[in-house]
């Protein structure tokens, strides 16, 4: 299986802190994100649904609270964004998307670019994203049902009569969230998410499809430190069926300067990594609200037993292999052939 993975064709996250540290994401990969109420979870589910939908990824997303509506909205809202500051914003213009998205924007300008941008979808997104319209509760069985409507029989290029195997015709399952799920009430709260954990983790294993969940956390205590394993609401075994936890915390209490200018620090901790990143490390990212996406460079801070933040980055010396990623030559080591 590792030498006939080709990572350029796996799904990716879009975002520096976790592209470089988790490089993708696996075919069977069940990653779970959680975050406070505010903190931009369902802008980080729609910035890693378009980053893929970019590179030509097939991918369908459940937007269960905001509705599909709202989710087309806001992507292109980005996509609008991202042309305005790359060719436009020289210009001016307030860019504000409640304003453009209650019609209140009348610049000529920008109802160009969302022309230009919705010619775009015409191509980029008809054939790569899927929407679930919610018209009642989301239970397991609809999400099972729904994946199914992409079940095809593909060739295997083998001779004789199992000449074709059955395959789901997608990259990329993202589900926000998971507490829009309906549960019955039959048995307890706990069980039913872990059960809803399970199947959605059955999925990622049977497809070999990965699918990101989104997930709220428990109330935050005065004393909490950045959120861990123990912190996502319903079950602590969410973060253990989960191949990958990583949870979101907002820093803009330590930089309240930069929030009056539309930029939001922000705290990204993978709690939980089959791929060896430990759980004391914390990257500080600024969210832009005003270009709609996260910002190339970024810090990364040791965390204490408690979760709390050491204000001091790493330096570069002590930051991990995978970010310094400087030449072995550089490190004192000698080039090994492992052929």
């Amino acid at each position: 299986v590792r030498k006939n993975t080709d990572v350029s064709k796996l799904c990716t996250y879009g975002i520096k802190p976790l592209d470089d540290a988790l490089i993708c994401m696996a075919k069977n990969e069940l990653v779970v994100i959680g975050a406070d109420s505010g903190v931009e979870k369902s802008e980080l589910a729609l910035s890693i649904a378009r980053t893929n939908i970019k590179r030509g990824k097939r991918v369908a997303l459940y937007y269960l609270e905001g509705g599909y509506e709202e989710a087309i909205s806001r992507m292109k809202w980005r996509d609008i964004v991202e042309e305005y500051y790359k060719n436009y914003f020289r210009l001016g213009i307030n860019m504000d998307y409640r304003r453009w998205a209650l019609n209140m924007e009348k610049s000529k300008v920008l109802k160009e670019i969302e022309c230009k941008v919705w010619e775009q979808y015409k191509t980029a997104y008809k054939n790569n994203l899927y929407l679930y319209s919610l018209k009642e509760g989301m239970t397991v069985e609809n999400l099972i049902s729904s994946i199914l409507d992409f079940h095809k029989l593909v060739p295997t290029g083998e001779p004789g009569p199992f000449n074709t195997i059955g395959k789901v015709d997608l990259d990329l399952i993202i589900i926000d969230h998971l507490q829009y799920f309906s549960l019955t009430k039959a048995e307890s709260e706990i069980f039913e998410i872990t059960e809803i954990l399970r199947t959605v983790k059955s999925i990622t294993d049977h497809f070999n499809i990965p699918v990101n969940l989104i997930s709220h956390l428990r109330k935050k205590t005065r004393d909490r430190g950045l959120p861990g394993q123990e912190d996502f609401y319903g079950s602590s075994n969410i973060p253990k069926i989960a191949t990958t936890a990583i949870t979101i915390a907002s820093a803009s209490q330590l930089h309240e300067d930069d929030m009056a200018k539309g930029i939001y620090p922000t705290y990204l901790r993978v709690v939980k990594s089959r791929m060896g990143i430990k759980p004391n490390y914390a990257f500080l990212v600024n969210f832009d609200l005003h270009k709609c996406c996260y910002a190339e460079d970024y810090e990364i801070h040791r965390l204490d037993n408690y979760g709390n933040v050491n204000k001091e980055p790493l330096q570069y010396h002590e930051q991990p292999k995978w970010r310094r990623k400087e030449p072995y030559a550089e490190r004192g080591y000698k080039e090994v052939n492992a052929e």
